[in-house]
């Protein structure tokens, strides 16, 4: 099933012509981090991800130099909150031209830090050279117990569905900048965190867990074709979706499921939880104040459907996924046609 997003093909070329460890523990696609196995008795995994910021800078979508700081750091400790993982730290690689001046480089300094002190981390250190634009690129190290781990398998029948946070601002957000709208609202809303407190909440109970940094269906398409059941998706969008996300769709009359599905989401965690298990994560979870959000259940099937009264409609996930190919770098295009796509299903 991985084989039908242009992305997995991709990807799965790249990573053919390498050997895999012997240290590291699940497949391709399998986590958000990569889990490696260090010490001889030790009761922790290695976390290790990596993640750049090139076409959200090239694009102008991100082009402030604090949110661009902010953004590299909560991007890579995003991905080991969908493990489970204490962060340790943040290594940095940046690439900066003679357009970036002092003034450039310290507000984006400061936007790392600041991410950094909210997540109770550290930058570790990193490289710095010049270059002919500007170039950024993060690797965050982590921990996480090995009982406590949380990879993209292991969903089961009957499995509840919930989000950290509602959705849909990211996306959003993505149109606002892009179409050069005025959305001062949204564009000083939206400041993704990485849920790593909630994580450790998470991997007490998930069966299952990854992010939502490419939009919430995305991420159950990816989920749906690793578990190999059907991810449905519940019509409660009060609840679900960010309440300006919510008013906009319902303001332009567009199906509300759209504000999921494109490719720019809100770096929130998305994991399955066993109905014997709900109550105790809910209990824990209101403990720290914190109200995870319900959005569907794992029925038995394959693919990504929508309930709507007692009607589950399916999606055409992998047509959404691969839309970002088709449409390349250019926005409009890939809104619209994204429309175009929504305006087949009766949702």
């Amino acid at each position: 099933m991985m084989k039908e997003i242009i992305e997995n093909m991709k990807i799965e070329k790249i990573a053919r012509n390498f050997t895999k460890s012997p240290q590291k523990v699940g497949e391709l696609h399998e986590t958000d981090a990569e889990i490696v196995k260090w010490g001889e008795e030790g009761s922790s995994y290695l976390a290790v991800t990596t993640d750049a910021l090139v076409e959200e800078v090239t694009s102008g979508l991100y082009d402030d130099p604090y949110f661009i700081g902010w953004m590299l750091a909560m991007v890579n400790f995003s991905d080991l909150a969908a493990v489970g993982a204490d962060p340790v730290g943040l290594l940095l690689s940046i690439a900066y031209s003679p357009s970036e001046n002092d003034e450039f480089l310290d507000k984006l300094a400061n936007g790392i830090s600041d991410a950094c002190k909210r997540l109770n981390t550290y930058v570790l250190g990193g490289d710095t050279n010049h270059g002919d634009k500007l170039f950024l690129s993060g690797c965050a190290v982590g921990t996480v117990p090995k009982e406590r781990l949380l990879t993209r398998k292991g969903a089961k029948l009957g499995d509840r569905l919930y989000l950290t946070r509602p959705a849909g601002l990211g996306n959003v957000f993505a149109f606002a900048k892009l179409s050069n709208q005025e959305m001062d609202l949204i564009t000083s809303l939206y400041r993704p965190v990485a849920r790593t407190k909630e994580a450790k909440i998470i991997r007490k109970y998930a069966n299952c867990c990854m992010d939502t940094s490419d939009g919430v269906i995305h991420t159950l398409d990816t989920l749906m074709r690793i578990n190999q059941n059907l991810f449905v998706v519940h019509d409660e969008w009060e609840s679900m979706l960010h309440p300006v996300a919510l008013q906009l769709v319902i303001s332009h009359g567009l199906p509300p499921w759209l504000v999921l599905a494109g490719v720019h989401g809100e770096f929130e965690l998305c994991f399955a939880i066993s109905p014997l298990e709900e109550k105790g994560f809910l209990t824990e979870a209101a403990r720290i104040g914190w109200g995870p959000v319900l959005i569907g259940e794992i029925r038995e099937g394959r693919g990504v459907s929508i309930r709507k009264g007692k009607e589950l409609i399916p999606l055409d996930s992998a047509r959404i996924r691969n839309l970002s190919e088709e449409a390349g770098s250019n926005p409009l295009f890939y809104v619209s046609k994204l429309i175009e796509i929504a305006s087949n299903f009766e949702v």
